[in-house]
């Protein structure tokens, strides 16, 4: 079986898509990192209710070929490439990054190099997804005890990706591909916002509880007002059998000088709900970036926008994930609380929390379909 859908996996990126003189309007190509069945199933789904607002799209999804000697990794990928064949999504592709680049080629021209511009020229827009911690030697710490950095290969190239879309002051003489297209979006979430700001030379906070609340325990943590709790592992730690348990959802703080505040329709120091799942945060901003929105205590930055590149946005939260837009769905708040929480609707009861995120999904489609070499402020 795993054979089958890896030939499935080659035949489906033999070819990367475009349009030829008198073939059909270009379809918009999003370029995913860590195509995972979970990451692919929240694109169909945003796609399909029209979250994503887009008539036609191609999905792109990249991964390093080293991620497969990871067992857990391994299924993972597997599980989409058998989901995408079993449901015929054939708009859902995959391309395979293949060799090796140790931590001190990254910001430079590489072994990679050539297979990020065949990519690049293919891409539409490029959306980083979450996953696991980035390894401190990458940003020049130390790992701390709670850290773990237990898929590299995947952060190696990963941010070698965004140096080379973005460059920045890790290496002042690299041309940056969106030289050629600025206006192209670039979207990271959670770990893509760590991954973009240690790409352009930032650092990160290893953990939230312990390093920025002096906290040491689940129930500590569980304690804090819910503006201060950023993960969901801190309730799996108390019931991790609970399929059923929902994200913790926190509020964030617009800035009123974010140009996506403005260009999104949003009202600045607005203050809306976001489903919430990560460990980690931004320590020093990489140079390049501004802060565009934060933790209501001003601890967290929760989102940054590029100072040179308008269209690149990174969000420390998560409204990618389908289940933020499914009427039917119940969760639990929290372990033996009722199977009554339906995330949509708790958005739309907290304006501007669901148009807020629409707002994210709207200026990326709209983006992908503009001209390349625009996206003026």
């Amino acid at each position: 079986m795993k054979k089958a859908l890896l030939a499935i996996l080659f035949l489906a990126v033999l070819s990367l898509p475009g349009a030829a003189a008198g073939e059909k309007p270009h379809v918009p190509v999003i370029v995913m990192t860590h195509p995972t069945l979970s990451q692919v199933k929240n694109i169909v789904e945003m796609y399909e209710k029209d979250v994503l607002p887009l008539p036609e799209l191609v999905l792109l999804g990249i991964y390093h070929e080293d991620e497969l000697r990871n067992e857990e990794e391994a299924e993972a990928y597997q599980e989409a490439f058998a989901y995408v064949h079993d449901n015929k999504l054939d708009w859902v592709r995959f391309r395979k990054i293949s060799g090796r680049v140790e931590a001190d080629g990254l910001f430079r021209e590489n072994a990679w190099t050539p297979q990020f511009r065949e990519i690049f020229a293919a891409a539409d827009g490029f959306l980083f997804t979450g996953g696991m911690d980035i390894p401190p030697a990458l940003y020049g710490h130390k790992t701390a005890l709670l850290t773990e950095p237990t898929t590299p290969a995947r952060h190696l190239y990963e941010i070698s990706l965004l140096f080379h879309l973005l460059g920045g002051g890790r290496n002042p003489s690299f041309t940056p591909f969106l030289a050629a297209k600025p206006g192209l979006p670039v979207l990271a979430v959670c770990l893509g916002l760590q991954s973009l700001n240690v790409a352009l030379g930032g650092t990160l906070t290893q953990d939230i509880p312990s390093e920025l609340y002096g906290l040491a325990t689940v129930e500590e943590v569980l304690a804090q007002d819910p503006d201060r709790i950023h993960s969901g592992v801190y309730l799996e730690k108390l019931d991790a059998n609970d399929p059923d348990l929902a994200p913790p959802f926190h509020r964030i703080f617009l800035l009123p000088d974010s140009a996506f505040v403005r260009r999104m329709g949003i009202v600045a120091d607005a203050t809306p709900e976001v489903a919430t799942s990560h460990h980690q945060a931004i320590d020093k901003l990489a140079a390049g970036l501004r802060a565009t929105a934060l933790s209501l205590d001003g601890r967290i930055v929760e989102a940054v926008e590029h100072l040179r590149f308008a269209n690149v946005l990174g969000i420390q939260f998560h409204p990618e994930r389908c289940a933020l837009y499914q009427k039917g769905l119940r969760q639990r708040r929290g372990p033996g609380a009722a199977l009554d929480f339906n995330p949509l609707a708790f958005l739309k009861a907290n304006p501007p929390s669901y148009e807020f995120q629409r707002a994210i999904w709207k200026w990326f489609a709209d983006a992908l379909l503009a001209e390349p070499g625009l996206g003026a402020r």
